[in-house]
């Protein structure tokens, strides 16, 4: 009796935050596109197999809506995408790039975002479990008004973690150059 009283209050509490929100949220994956590429040859009873490599990007169109009767001046979106460096056959923790947009709503009125793209692109060998690169993880979407968080998503729920030190979207690149190994000029 005591868990069915306690769940009926947690309920209610979850119901009854999701109720005061004054927006309305969708979130959709634009683009994730996925290229995968491979050799696997049998010579006799042996078979070879080279690096598969694979690439993938997100996109995401988020669609924020005021349903409150009332304007919403001090709004912020922030987004981002989780992915994970792959080294080897161990991992890191995942790291999220992403944006923090401003806005600001009148009573009603639905703005889209559509956010800037996040790639990922990786090789792994099927012959010794070596893998190298990053693969995408998931995705982030939070809504604040005022400082405080009114509407959140987390796919898969794990990622929300890695957005305590989101990133933007422009680091990846200077990421992925650091990682690149320099060529020596000879004298």
């Amino acid at each position: 009796m005591k868990k069915l009283l306690m769940l009926i209050v947690v309920a209610g509490i979850a119901i009854s935050a999701s109720a005061q929100s004054p927006v309305q949220v969708t979130v959709q994956r634009v683009s994730k596109r996925k290229s995968a590429q491979g050799d696997i040859r049998s010579v006799g009873n042996t078979t070879y197999y080279s690096y598969n490599t694979a690439n993938a990007s997100l996109t995401l169109r988020i669609t924020i809506q005021n349903i409150s009767a009332r304007p919403i001046e001090d709004m912020v979106v922030r987004w981002g995408v989780a992915k994970m460096r792959l080294s080897g056959t161990s991992h890191t923790a995942d790291v999220a790039y992403g944006k923090e947009e401003k806005c600001s709503l009148k009573s009603k009125e639905s703005k889209v975002i559509e956010t800037e793209t996040v790639e990922a692109s990786r090789s792994e060998s099927q012959l010794t479990d070596n893998k190298r690169g990053e693969k995408i993880r998931g995705h982030g979407v939070q809504v604040l008004i005022g400082g405080r968080v009114m509407w959140e998503e987390f796919v898969p729920p794990t990622v929300k973690k890695s957005f305590e030190n989101l990133r933007p979207v422009g680091d990846q690149e200077k990421e992925e150059d650091q990682e690149k190994p320099t060529k020596k000029k000879k004298k």
